[in-house]
């Protein structure tokens, strides 16, 4: 702040200083024989003509004192102009490199907010990207920039170069309008620490971490933490899966990816709106009409209250579907396009 302010005096000393410099050239040569500098703006005039090596002629000082003076003027002239592009150059460059940083913030909403930047959390960000949807990337590391703009469109994923612990800076990233923050650390008592603090500055986010230790998963959700993974549990049971029941496991891990072709087959979870023809509707009604009319196979429900969320797995006739909840079907993409056409809803919204 300090430094722009310097170099907007520096300018304006500068100009001032160039002005005076030719209202002495005009009063040296005004009313003098062959004298064709006349007044102010025919001084200007010839200064600018010079400077840009344009070269007219018509205007130029006849005495003495006015060539020395003309000289002065234009080798400042040459300085100040120097000055100016300098200036601007910096300025442009400075612009650049706080949009590439993110400085100047996303209007992304219902996105999703990711801290830290490794290639476990590029696998994910892949995975949501696939899904059409929007991140917002939180980096403490400038190397990570252009790795993370060749990989993603900047509709899809905007990029924020920041302190972690500068907390105030983090509504850039529309971070209070998020569906949710994901703390991608490799540490998991940095997590939690981190965790605690970015609670204290946004109340009502809505958290995912992955853990290194599953035993520390009550203690996430202890403190708010939406949703705690392990990894090393979610790995070790497709493993064992694969070995007793591979072909369980097969599916499952196909079911866990994102769509990508039309015969790729994922589950898929939708808000129900007002226009959704299944609002009001009995679930089993709802199972059998999905099936035939979309070929996708509907195999739960979720239930919202606040940051509640109650899910039922494969529920019976009892149960109606109302505006706010969220139907889990799974489908390829084929119906995928159909059915979120006849919803007006995407995946996960």
């Amino acid at each position: 702040m300090f430094r722009e302010k310097l170099s907007k005096y520096i300018i304006y000393i500068l100009l001032v200083v160039y002005l005076v410099l030719i209202y002495f050239l005009v009063q040296l040569e005004a009313g003098k024989e062959n004298a064709n500098i006349k007044d102010y703006w025919d001084g200007l005039w010839y200064t600018v003509i010079t400077l840009t090596t344009v070269g007219y002629g018509d205007f130029y000082p006849v005495t003495p004192e006015g060539k020395i003076l003309s000289l002065v003027i234009v080798l400042s002239s040459l300085g100040l102009l120097g000055y100016l592009i300098g200036n601007v150059t910096n300025n442009i460059r400075t612009y650049m490199e706080n949009k590439k940083s993110g400085h100047y913030g996303t209007n992304f909403s219902n996105h999703f907010v990711i801290f830290g930047w490794d290639k476990f959390g590029q696998q994910v960000i892949d995975q949501i990207v696939k899904a059409d949807r929007q991140v917002a990337i939180v980096t403490n590391n400038k190397n990570d920039i252009d790795l993370i703009q060749d990989l993603y469109p900047p509709e899809k994923v905007f990029i924020f170069f920041s302190d972690f612990n500068n907390f105030e800076a983090f509504t850039k990233v529309n971070i209070t309008k998020a569906a949710s923050v994901f703390i991608n650390f490799p540490d998991d008592t940095e997590t939690l620490v981190y965790v605690l603090n970015l609670q204290k500055h946004y109340k009502n986010l809505s958290f995912v971490v992955s853990l290194d230790k599953p035993d520390l998963k009550e203690t996430f959700q202890a403190i708010g933490v939406t949703y705690a993974i392990s990894k090393n549990e979610i790995a070790s049971k497709l493993v064992a899966s694969y070995i007793f029941e591979p072909d369980v496991a097969h599916i499952t891990e196909d079911l866990m990816s994102t769509i990508i072709n039309e015969n790729d087959y994922d589950i898929l979870e939708y808000l129900v709106k007002e226009e959704n023809p299944y609002a009001g509707k009995n679930y089993i009604d709802a199972f059998i009409d999905v099936k035939t009319t979309y070929d996708c196979v509907l195999i739960g429900l979720s239930q919202v209250d606040g940051k509640e969320r109650l899910l039922l797995k494969n529920p019976g006739n009892d149960i109606n579907i109302k505006v706010g909840d969220y139907l889990i079907l799974m489908a390829n993409g084929s119906s995928k396009r159909k059915i979120e056409k006849v919803f007006g809803a995407k995946e996960g919204r």
